[in-house]
């Protein structure tokens, strides 16, 4: 006899207990999730104690080219959320606030930011560890004050204007802060200083031209520093550092960019060809004695592969070695003034149909006595970046951490 369950028709969704339907509620936009309000008198609240709250503006304005129809929609989704917020249910704590936002009118900026404000400080008030704000058009302008909370571990914000004192309130008002995201934003902090950060990415966001930024962060273990405008932050006190990713457009000193980075496990260096040639007489290369898995951009394969060797001598311990060729490598090995005892795999990154650019970069090692390398192919395709980047690397420990 056909188990209830199996019956045809029967609403197996129905079926689970409200907890796992939460869970898998937490997963739909926050406008998806209310309407679910009108499936049955069972599915009515259940809305209002869910875990995550993702408010998307697209869901009520897309690519909308009428301006009075856009304000309007703009209207109705600052009043979903502010409701949203008020109506849940405040028992359940949230585990993650995540927005996207658009601030459309520039004379309104302050005001449309101040409306974000007390929504992040809503879900600040939930004991929410997560928080992740992405903005479109003109930037979010936050009051850093709304930053205080003794429960938010990771920060996430997409264009953003960031006041002077906003890492200060971070390191005085978070003091469980360990990962921050940023991506286009706006940085005029002189300093970046925290003991407790272990996570920092900052992409394609611009520091103050009238002085250098620092970076001051011990507890910090992974960093991304990718295409720094205006002027590129010195990095300080990196002592727990295991892996950079460090891709630069402009000039500094890689002198001192590279000491700063001399203990880590894994390095990914991408910067200008003439920081190099500007530093070749000179000691610019530090000595990598830990460093296992090293990749490097175009700028280590010109020169006579100067900026290639001064890397494989100073790195005793390297087991693998990736590299981001030109289309055309003219430059061979001049010698073998290095050990590499422990290199095995060399990864090149070039399309499927590129065997003589592999060939070419197998011909340099093996020119220099290492023929039993284990030379391979590596997709071309590198996402440092997308709107959704990190909407959906929710780890499940974190809401089980939570409640504990």
């Amino acid at each position: 006899m056909m188990e209830p369950a199996h019956a045809p028709g029967r609403d197996r969704l129905s079926a689970l207990p409200d907890n796992v339907l939460r869970r898998i509620m937490s997963f739909l936009n926050a406008r998806q999730s209310v309407q679910t309000c009108v499936l049955s008198r069972r599915w009515r609240h259940l809305w209002r104690s869910l875990p995550r709250i993702n408010a998307d503006y697209t869901e009520f304005c897309f690519a909308c080219l009428d301006e009075k129809k856009e304000k309007v929609q703009e209207a109705r989704f600052k009043k979903f959320v502010s409701t949203l917020l008020l109506r849940r249910d405040p028992v359940p704590l949230l585990d993650k606030f995540w927005l996207r936002y658009q601030v459309s009118d520039g004379n309104n900026n302050e005001k449309a930011s101040a409306e974000a404000g007390l929504w992040i400080s809503h879900a600040l008030q939930l004991q929410t560890p997560v928080v992740e704000v992405l903005t479109f058009q003109f930037p979010l302008m936050l009051d850093h004050a709304v930053f205080t909370s003794d429960y938010l571990r990771k920060l996430g914000l997409s264009n953003a204007y960031l006041r002077m004192g906003f890492f200060e309130q971070l390191s005085r008002g978070c003091p469980q802060l360990e990962d921050v995201f940023l991506n286009d934003c706006i940085i005029l902090d002189d300093e970046i200083s925290s003991t407790t950060l272990k996570t920092l990415n900052i992409y394609a966001s611009r520091f103050s031209e009238d002085y250098r930024a620092s970076i001051s962060t011990p507890s910090l273990t992974s960093l991304t520093l990718y295409k720094p405008d205006a002027s590129v932050p010195s990095l300080k006190d990196m002592k727990s550092l295991v892996s950079a990713s460090i891709i630069l457009d402009d000039n500094t000193d890689i002198h001192e960019l590279l000491m700063s980075l001399s203990g880590v496990r894994n390095l990914d260096l991408e910067c200008p060809q003439k920081m190099v040639t500007i530093a070749k007489n000179t000691q610019w290369c530090p000595e990598f004695k830990d460093l296992v898995n090293l990749s490097l951009g175009q700028f280590c394969l010109g020169s006579k592969l100067y900026a290639l060797t001064e890397f494989l001598k100073n790195s005793p311990k390297l087991e693998k070695l990736t590299l981001d060729p030109p289309e055309v490598i003219i430059d061979k090995l001049e010698e073998r003034s290095f050990e590499c005892e422990h290199l095995k795999i060399v990864e090149v990154i070039c399309s499927e149909d590129d065997s003589t650019l592999l060939k070419l970069v197998e011909d340099i090692f093996v020119t220099c006595g290492m023929s039993s390398l284990q030379i391979n192919r590596k997709s071309s395709y590198k996402q440092y970046y997308s709107d959704d980047f990190f909407r959906f690397d929710y780890d499940s420990t974190t809401a089980q951490e939570h409640a504990e």
